[in-house]
């Protein structure tokens, strides 16, 4: 999703994106604004999504969400650019109840109203973030977020979120893998992405705001439920130790390797001390 429709930074300045063209004579925008506002014409999921395509979708983040929300069903729980409420559908599915999202797409935000009954916000992410109190929630969730952030925008963004966290809330995030020989397509696809991330580089921006474990995850592109799924999650696997293997060879390192092309990362906050 785009950074313009999520959090809507982009559509107010040039933010550094490079030199503006003319939009047909009459405006002048930055190459990511030109993409942005054509982001429904080359990302159809959004515009022309079937039922079975969605359907597809929403079970397959089913154990992702699974993994990685809090035990509690009753946590003030935030979607940071929810699109089209797939994420918020999912967790009220799985008995979550105080859902809130966010996003600048008027059009994806009246999807996400008919998938469930979450609080939706039509407002610039970061802005809903500064309106609200510290510790406002107690999980705020980020996937294909941060790669479409500049730096600066990066930290912003985090301070904001890290603020209205619960002391040992957490941030779950899910953006491209740097460290997959694999992340390149998914990567440079989108012409908005400015980085892939590592645990590494997520430590160095989240650690000294306050976030005292940082939790990787690699979490398969498959779940077994059939003989098609089987076979494609044994060939994942097969293919996933050939290639560590590779990289052994080279490094010296045979453990600690996540090479999905996603990184799933739970990044918690410090709690609070306790008084006595």
């Amino acid at each position: 999703m785009s950074r313009s429709q999520r959090l809507g930074r982009a559509s107010n300045a040039n933010n550094g994106a490079g030199p503006e063209y003319k939009s047909n004579g009459q405006r002048s925008l930055s190459v990511q604004q030109f993409i942005y506002d054509n982001y429904d014409k080359t990302h159809g999921i959004f515009s022309d999504e079937t039922e079975s395509a969605w359907e597809r979708r929403f079970q397959g983040h089913i154990s992702v969400l699974r993994l990685t929300l809090p035990s509690n069903r009753t946590a003030p729980i935030l979607d940071f650019g929810c699109g089209d409420g797939l994420l918020l559908a999912v967790a009220q599915s799985l008995g979550y109840s105080d859902l809130t999202g966010v996003d600048l797409s008027e059009a994806l935000l009246q999807t996400a109203a008919k998938r469930s009954s979450a609080k939706l916000n039509h407002a610039d992410g970061l802005e809903f973030l500064k309106a609200n109190p510290d510790g406002a929630f107690e999980a705020i969730i980020a996937f294909d977020i941060f790669e479409h952030l500049t730096r600066p925008e990066l930290l912003e963004v985090s301070r904001e979120i890290a603020r209205t966290l619960k002391p040992g809330g957490r941030l779950i995030l899910r953006v491209p893998n740097g460290a997959s020989p694999f992340s390149g397509n998914l990567l440079w696809s989108d012409l908005t992405h400015e980085r892939p991330f590592t645990k590494m580089s997520c430590a160095q921006l989240l650690r000294p705001l306050g976030f005292e474990h940082i939790e990787v995850l690699e979490i398969g592109p498959v779940e077994v439920h059939g003989l098609k799924s089987g076979i494609q999650a044994a060939l994942w696997h097969f293919f996933r130790a050939m290639t560590v293997l590779r990289i052994a060879a080279e490094s010296g390192q045979l453990r600690g390797h996540i090479l999905t092309v996603n990184l799933h990362i739970i990044a918690h906050k410090a709690a609070a001390p306790e008084s006595f």
